[in-house]
């Protein structure tokens, strides 16, 4: 290769002619270290100081469960499970959230495994979220270095840093744990734009091949990365003369030929990601709105970035469309679209007059484009998230404004800079209470709904975190706040349904949490409620497996209500059941829980043996549920197979030693087996289990008197009697008509 000669850094030769616009870079001027890095140094410093207010956040119900606990590949750590990763042919663990980022799952796979576990088994999130804060601190000391290789003023590489480090709008990428994937390709993205603009300066091929091999790092860590490519084109157009021209690519055709490798790579993990997000519905329905009516949607979305990037206030998780019951689209995001139309051919039109406020533009919207909706992704119009990489382009254009000012009217620089200060302040306080809002599930869709109240999903995950609130804290301690969580569910989902009332998910939670407090007080009216719910799901979506679980699940009270009374009504809710229970297997059969619910119903039906062959597909997938083996065993025993009942009580206990129905339903046996073997030992078995529920749930009046039965049949009169006058003078009528024959003077 020919030999040229440096001067501060520009590679004079065989390169390209570097433009007067970006200027001599920085980074290798006569300066002391000090000097050129201590700004980066302090940025840094300042952005961990600002986000170090989210260390104490929690995990949120919007998909964090997903990439801390619920993944398989989380819960091992060795090289099948890093190769699943990669290869899987299970689309859920390819495609994780609809997304291909194996080097994502890799990185939380071991924050999972290092990070310390609550009591209830789960992990605390700090670990997650202090590497979420150190990868965006990375990201900030690249994009520092970034600037000073492109820009000839100080001025351009502290602006901009400053603005990724500490702006509001990077929240959402920064704290949401669910974001991993975007301050991991961001990472990579600048390391690899880094390593370009030092191969373009330096003409160090060996800077090439790390670039591209970074370059596939990132687009690993987020589809999202295949951007770069368009940035490489955007950086050379600002530090070469001339450039794009005819000219320069016949002088110099490795400036094209040097972008196929990249090119080549965006390509692939461009379809990678069409497919993922396909496997996963993340592709909205082309039909939810016309192909004409995602125009103004896009126009809108472009200016709603600018304008919250200039003040960030009014923030929200989700932004819902304007209309989604009629579907229609309002004059003013009609009345952007010829705005955006002349921004971008007034911008094509000063590309030679003006570099830098052309590459900011640019940068901006190369970067922004495909996440714009112009193609329907999400239930969003737009995310604060998807304007973590293209707000340096917007950073660009403040930092020129802020030069501009200062080089017109130099009397008043330091007014200029005080003023910039107190903005960099004023994001700072946002910033910090923007974290304070991503707390937990609680606070970011109360933020939301009470912001954006058309946010139906908003409505359905808040509602959705009362349930688990209630469940979790007060369904034991609390009664009158688990019925009031609960209830505030219900109003949540009835929102929902409000403002979509074809919301399905929202009629099946609400239903779910009606039949939850029916199970809990007995209030007929939420029984009634929940089954109008689970129906109006049913309809609304034919294919929406978990409605028909459910309804299948309430048509089974009913049946088990009518039997004893009315035969007929019980063998016709019933087939209603097991109707519904093989829709939902037809219809999903990962769902597990519908076996174990049908193999139930088959035997309060009397159909044990149907009963045994739902409870044994169960086992092969839960085999230590110890519902399961309580279950089955009582199918046994419906079956007279003593000795496998049995062994599955015993199954269960061994799970779990307090397990109540497992207790129950053996002295059942028990009592069977008694009056089959007509030996009374068998009755002294069973009065000694129900003894142990009887210890267990001591307030249970119908213990006492089953207890006194089985002494009864045992010959123990005395203690029959005192048990029986136990359940009598708890209400318990049945025992009194015993208790007149067995017990007089007892």
């Amino acid at each position: 290769m020919k030999k040229g000669k440096y001067i501060r850094g520009t590679y004079l030769g065989d390169s390209p002619t570097l433009s007067g616009a970006g200027g001599v870079m920085l980074a290798d001027n006569n300066d002391s270290f000090i000097k050129r890095y201590l700004p980066a140094i302090l940025i840094v410093i300042l952005t961990a100081f600002v986000y170090s207010f989210s260390l104490d956040n929690h995990a949120t119900n919007w998909d964090d469960e997903k990439y801390t606990e619920q993944s398989t590949l989380l819960k091992t750590l060795d090289k099948e499970t890093v190769w699943r990763m990669f290869t899987s042919d299970d689309p859920d663990e390819r495609y994780c959230m609809g997304n291909y980022h194996p080097l994502t799952m890799l990185t939380l796979n071991l924050d999972y495994h290092f990070s310390d576990k609550q009591p209830n088994g789960k992990v605390y999130p700090i670990r997650f979220i202090v590497v979420n804060i150190i990868l965006h601190l990375m990201s900030c000391a690249l994009l520092y270095l970034i600037c000073l290789q492109l820009f000839n003023k100080r001025i351009y590489p502290i602006v901009i840093t400053i603005l990724f480090g500490i702006h509001t709008l990077h929240v959402e990428s920064v704290t949401w744990i669910s974001e991993r994937k975007d301050v991991l390709y961001t990472m990579f993205y600048f390391l690899s734009l880094f390593l370009y603009i030092l191969y373009r300066r330096r003409n160090n091929v060996m800077f090439y091949i790390l670039s591209c091999i970074i370059f596939i790092l990132s687009a690993l860590s987020k589809g999202q990365a295949v951007f770069l490519t368009a940035s490489l084109f955007i950086v050379d157009y600002l530090l070469l003369e001339n450039y794009p021209s005819v000219e320069i690519f016949k002088q110099k055709p490795r400036l094209l030929l040097d972008k196929i490798p990249f090119i080549v790579i965006s390509l692939v993990f461009g379809f990678i990601s069409i497919k993922a997000q396909a496997a996963s519905t993340a592709l909205a329905e082309t039909d939810q709105y016309e192909v004409w009516q995602r125009i103004p949607f896009g126009s809108n979305g472009f200016f709603q970035y600018i304008w919250r990037f200039i003040l960030p206030v009014h923030l929200a998780n989700l932004y819902p469309y304007p209309d989604i019951i009629h579907r229609t689209v309002p004059v003013l995001y009609w009345l952007t679209v010829p705005i955006f139309i002349v921004l971008i051919v007034v911008n094509f039109f000063i590309y030679k007059k003006n570099k830098i406020v052309t590459f900011g533009l640019t940068f901006f919207i190369a970067n922004i484009i495909m996440l714009l909706q112009f193609i329907p992704v999400g239930s969003a119009m737009y995310s604060d998230r998807y304007i973590y990489i293209p707000s340096v382009g917007l950073s660009v254009l403040l930092a020129y404004l802020l030069d501009w000012l200062c080089t017109k009217y130099t009397e008043k620089r330091n007014v200029f800079y005080i003023i910039f200060s107190i903005y960099s302040l004023l994001l700072c306080y946002l910033t910090v209470q923007r974290e304070k809002i991503w707390h937990d599930s609680l606070t970011l869709w109360s933020d939301c709904v009470s912001k954006y109240p058309e946010a139906v999903i908003g409505w359905n995950n808040l509602g959705t975190q009362y349930n688990l609130l209630a469940d979790s804290l007060y369904k034991k301690t609390d009664e009158a706040k688990f019925l009031d969580y609960k209830k505030k569910a219900i109003e949540c989902f009835t929102q929902g349904v409000k403002y979509k009332p074809d919301y399905t998910n929202a009629f099946f939670n609400r239903g779910k949490t009606a039949r939850d407090i029916y199970d809990f007080n007995g209030d007929t009216a939420y029984f009634n409620s929940a089954y109008s719910d689970f129906n109006t799901a049913v309809v609304s979506d034919l294919k929406f497996a978990p409605a028909f679980h459910s309804r299948a699940l309430i048509y089974d009270s009913r049946a088990e209500a009518f039997m004893g009374i009315n035969e007929d009504s019980a063998k016709f809710y019933t087939n209603l059941a097991l109707f519904d229970f093989d829709r939902a297997i037809e219809l999903d059969p990962s769902m597990a829980e519908v076996y174990i619910n049908r193999g139930t119903t088959y035997g309060k039906s009397g159909n044990f043996a149907k009963s045994v062959e739902d409870f044994n597909i169960y086992e092969t997938i839960h085999p230590d549920s110890p519902a399961l083996y309580s279950n089955r065993g009582l199918a046994y025993n419906g079956l007279k197979d003593y000795d496998n009942a049995l062994k599955d009580y015993a199954r269960c206990l061994e799970l779990d030693s307090l397990y109540e129905g497992a207790l129950f339903n053996r002295s059942i046996t028990y009592r069977s087996m008694g009056d089959s073997l007509r030996d009374t030992k068998y009755y002294e078995l069973a009065a000694k289990d129900i003894s142990k529920c009887i210890q267990i749930s001591p307030n249970k009046s119908s213990y006492y008197y089953l207890r006194g039965i089985c002494s009864l049949l045992a010959n123990d009169r005395v203690g029959a009697c005192s048990d029986l006058h136990e359940a009598s003078n708890m209400h318990y009528t049945p025992a009194d008509a015993l208790i007149k024959q067995y017990c007089n003077g007892l």
